[in-house]
């Protein structure tokens, strides 16, 4: 098996790197999301890719490093969509998240496998780039709806839990949405979402008195 054919012919040695690079991460994307992260070897993604073996070390030392660059791609590519939407109240700016977390993991179910299950328990180096990416995502969700809301600005510690609190009701609200196979269907969850954001804005009135 070799790298004849590939679309860079003519191109110089780095650009030929960098091509066979990119052919090895969407393979190793694609297999992490269909076959799973532990049962896929190099020789596997080598075969998906198109390339002999030695190129892959040419670009990683372990497949552990192919999933952590795998995994910055799909999380980009996530981080993009569930921060997408605008907002000027609250609601607005959680429908908007949700509405890119459910629209992105349907429309991407191989990446969406990924990061919602294959990342989990790899290894300490795996689990802490997981919670680094959920921490800036929920910073940066928290700072959106906390500017929507009149009063004192939260404290650093404070926009962290809330980032969590989000992060985490999204993610388990995704995770069980797909293991579901996307029912009830998504517009009809981010109803019964709002709903239920509804009623906790009027518990919460209603125990101020």
């Amino acid at each position: 098996m070799t790298d004849q054919g590939r679309p860079y012919a003519g191109a110089s040695r780095e650009e030929r790197k960098s091509a066979r690079r990119e052919q090895i991460v969407a393979a190793g994307i694609s297999l992490f999301g269909t076959m799973g992260y532990r049962t896929t070897t190099v020789g596997a993604i080598c075969e998906a890719a198109g390339l002999n073996k030695r190129y892959f070390y040419e670009s990683f030392a372990t497949l552990e490093d192919l999933l952590c660059e795998g995994y910055g791609r799909v999380i980009a590519e996530l981080r993009a969509s569930v921060l997408a939407g605008g907002g000027d109240d609250p609601a607005t700016v959680l429908r908007g998240f949700m509405t890119g977390f459910l629209s992105w993991a349907q429309a991407n179910p191989v990446k969406a496998r990924v990061h919602l299950f294959e990342v989990l328990g790899v290894s300490a180096r795996i689990d802490e780039l997981y919670r680094f990416q959920g921490r800036v995502i929920g910073d940066e969700l928290a700072s959106r709806l906390s500017a929507t809301i009149p009063g004192p600005d939260l404290t650093a510690g404070q926009q962290r839990v809330l980032g969590n609190v989000l992060v985490g009701a999204g993610l388990q609200m995704v995770v069980d949405w797909v293991i579901s196979e996307y029912q009830p269907p998504r517009d009809e969850l981010l109803e019964e979402m709002d709903a239920t954001l509804g009623w906790v804005l009027a518990a919460g009135l209603a125990a101020l008195g």
